[in-house]
């Protein structure tokens, strides 16, 4: 797990920078003497095409071209499967309507398929450009990835004799980094994107409210869980006084930078403090395990 997680961050990241030194090094520094935004091709669709075409490679031109469509429809592909598997998951968990918990004879979640592939549509709508959407999926990924670090912090405290294949080092470094880096990017998303996004999970928690209610769900954890208010809340105004990073922002670059970090290390040590009891967190434990291998026979290995 740590060679396929952390090389797979490092290859695309050799892969990137190597592409930006390329892209920079083939460039007349004439032509952004004025700064990068004033800086673009006649009719081109993205700098490494327009430059393959100025210098008569055309066919890598045209391959990239292909890619720009192939790539954003296989990334589509992927996520809405994972969001069905994820929509099926919060059903049979009992936090989503059981209907999408619903399979087909073959193990297929087919209606969480349709709602996610549809909802997908839905939130293209907002977005006037690739780019803010990109911005929007990665702010919104990090920002999901952000919990696991507080969970892994808490587990050691709560369950530390459990069996677990894989030992993160470093007691509580490592996850108080990635807690801290996942709200830096959050940040640096800029606030036109984070505004749609916290709007997004503002609905969510009304519509978590609405099914606990409606649907008489266990009862949410308020004690255990309320760091995550503060955390979402906090992020919410950092991200809007930081506002696009620019000279029109309450806060300045730096300023948010620091504020962040201090805000997340404060934010993760109330969330491992007010963590659920031991017998509680065991019981949570033994729940979700008999829960994945459930999920595993009815759906296969992947849904695990």
């Amino acid at each position: 797990m740590p060679i396929a997680v952390i090389g797979s961050v490092i290859l695309t990241g050799i892969i990137y920078v190597a592409l930006q030194v390329a892209f920079i090094g083939s460039l007349n520094p004439r032509d952004f003497i004025h700064g990068w935004a004033t800086m673009g091709f006649t009719n081109d669709f993205g700098p490494l095409a327009a430059i393959a075409t100025a210098i008569g490679l055309g066919w890598l031109a045209t391959l990239l071209y292909i890619d720009a469509i192939v790539s954003p429809g296989d990334t589509g592909l992927i996520y809405t499967t994972v969001t069905s598997r994820v929509s099926y998951a919060m059903a049979r968990n009992g936090n989503a309507p059981k209907m999408l918990a619903k399979t087909t004879n073959r193990g297929v979640p087919l209606v969480s398929l349709i709602v996610a592939f549809v909802l997908g549509l839905i939130i293209l709508l907002p977005f006037p450009s690739w780019q803010q959407l990109v911005g929007f999926i990665t702010s919104a990924t990090v920002l999901s990835f952000a919990a696991g670090p507080v969970v892994v912090a808490a587990l050691r405290r709560s369950d530390p004799k459990r069996e677990r294949p894989f030992r993160v080092p470093g007691g509580d470094v490592i996850p108080l980094l990635a807690f801290v880096a996942s709200n830096l990017i959050a940040i640096w998303s800029t606030w036109t994107i984070n505004l749609k996004l916290f709007i997004a999970v503002l609905i969510g928690l009304v519509l978590l409210a609405i099914l606990e209610m409606v649907y008489d769900q266990p009862v949410l954890e308020m004690r255990s869980g309320s760091w995550m208010i503060l955390w979402l809340a906090g992020l919410a105004l950092i991200s809007y006084l930081a506002g696009d990073l620019d000279s029109s922002a309450v806060l300045g670059f730096w300023w948010a930078n620091i504020i962040t970090v201090v805000f997340s290390v404060v934010v993760f040590y109330l969330a491992v403090h007010f963590r659920l009891n031991n017998t509680t967190m065991a019981e949570h434990m033994d729940a979700v395990l008999t829960e994945a291998h459930a999920e595993e026979q009815e759906l296969g290995p992947a849904a695990s």
